[in-house]
């Protein structure tokens, strides 16, 4: 831990508080902010009780804030004058999370910000995100020079006190949640001043993104990475037709799979085509080229914890975001399109919580990247989906081997002209 005249980026992203002992469940517990007066405490808790995170300030007074979350819902109250008075918060209306309270599933996450400079109070269930948020209390603007400012004190606040009954470990993070997180990537010299200035459908660049995904990114990103390349320009022709001809490789291997995930399905499908081996470091072979027929999707999945990097090759795909893996939340918080070229990433905090559906007439051709992190030491080798009311294991599993795949293709489309077929 950097102290206060240290190098500020030296300081953790985040700190653990571990489990409580037992019989303390119940008590309050102090967890060190890494950076004074900011950062976000994110948590699942083990039984369906009321939760409180208060902030303090260490002198006369005490004056604090304190969210609580029972059954009845969430409330924001203010110590002043000797006694809690509470607040109304902004409440933000979302269909994907109808329960402002303790949630159905058991396993969801809870967040809290604390965002001193902004002066913004935030709560929020599943990943740690603005779009996630479902109350925010804005502190109003900061008075003008010399003024006193009554919360001035948030800027010294060192310590959340929790008071819950976690599963496993909290997690405080440096950073409070501030925007919303862009999810499309872009070269450097594509992104421009009003890309940065916006404050939604914002772009990033590959250098803020994690270390794995920079890694991903730079296998696909290339000008010559591209499916219709110069030995073989018609090859996404040569799919759409393999996909819409009865007797072709793709529609009989479509057909194949209808059942894959549960009940047949016929647009509950795709293809998995994989380039290489495994090589250890991710769930299943680490570059899958995937086939998206019109209407077709996936169900809603996560890729293992795994970092990950999509970029289209053909056609467009919708991303349907959710804010956790969990049979009472099937409403995508966030929709966002991609096209021919352009990349979306993930990680194991951010974008994990997915469904993948083309809705246009064109196949959709994607290359999809996987790579656990260095942190990663759990390699959890699955991906898990849900399947009505309960979440399932998916063995990331190859329907053809690239190179095969490509000769296959080329096979059936230059046999057209024999069979009269233009």
């Amino acid at each position: 831990m950097a102290d206060a005249h240290g190098d500020f980026l030296a300081l953790p992203a985040r700190v653990l508080l571990g489990a409580a002992e037992p019989g303390q469940e119940h008590e309050p517990r102090a967890a060190r902010l890494p950076v004074k007066g900011q950062g976000t405490i994110a948590f699942t808790i083990a039984q369906r009780s009321r939760v409180t995170v208060t902030v303090r300030a260490d002198c006369w007074g005490a004056p604090g804030f304190r969210w609580s979350v029972d059954f009845g819902g969430a409330t924001l109250s203010e110590y002043r004058e000797g006694h809690w008075c509470e607040l109304k918060p902004k409440e933000i209306g979302a269909d994907w999370m109808p329960v402002l309270g303790l949630d159905p599933d058991p396993l969801c996450p809870y967040w809290f910000s604390l965002d001193c400079h902004n002066r913004l109070l935030r709560y929020g269930k599943g990943e740690m995100r603005l779009e996630t948020m479902l109350m925010e209390h804005f502190l109003g603007p900061k008075p003008p020079e010399g003024t006193p400012d009554p919360y001035g004190w948030l800027c010294e606040v060192g310590e959340v006190e929790l008071r819950a009954e976690i599963r496993g470990e909290a997690e405080i993070w440096r950073d409070p949640v501030t925007f919303a997180t862009p999810m499309k990537v872009v070269d450097p010299d594509l992104i421009t001043m009003d890309d940065v200035a916006r404050e939604t459908d914002r772009l990033t660049v590959p250098a803020n993104l994690t270390p794995a995904c920079q890694q991903l990114y730079q296998n696909v990103a290339g000008k010559a990475f591209v499916l219709d390349g110069p030995d073989f320009e018609d090859f996404s022709k040569a799919i759409r037709r393999s996909i819409e001809t009865p007797g072709l490789w793709c529609h009989e291997m479509l057909e194949e799979k209808a059942s894959e995930f549960g009940e047949k399905n016929e647009r509950a499908t795709y293809l998995r085509i994989t380039l290489g081996g495994n090589q250890g470091e991710s769930p299943g072979i680490p570059f899958v080229m995937e086939i998206w027929p019109h209407q077709h999707y996936s169900p809603i999945h996560d890729h293992g914890g795994a970092d990950a990097v999509i970029k289209v090759l053909h056609g467009a795909i919708n991303v349907h975001l959710y804010p956790m893996l969990s049979p009472h939340h099937e409403t995508p918080y966030g929709t966002a399109v991609f096209r021919t070229g352009e990349v979306a990433w993930i990680s194991s905090r951010l974008n994990q919580i997915h469904k993948l559906e083309n809705l246009d007439p064109e196949p959709c051709i994607t290359i999809q990247c996987y790579q656990y992190a260095a942190t990663n030491d759990l390699h959890w080798p699955y991906f898990d989906y849900l399947k009505k009311w309960d979440v399932a294991r998916f063995d990331p599993n190859s329907d053809a081997d690239y190179r095969w795949f490509k000769e296959k293709m080329k096979e059936e489309w230059f046999a057209r002209g024999a069979l009269g077929v233009s």
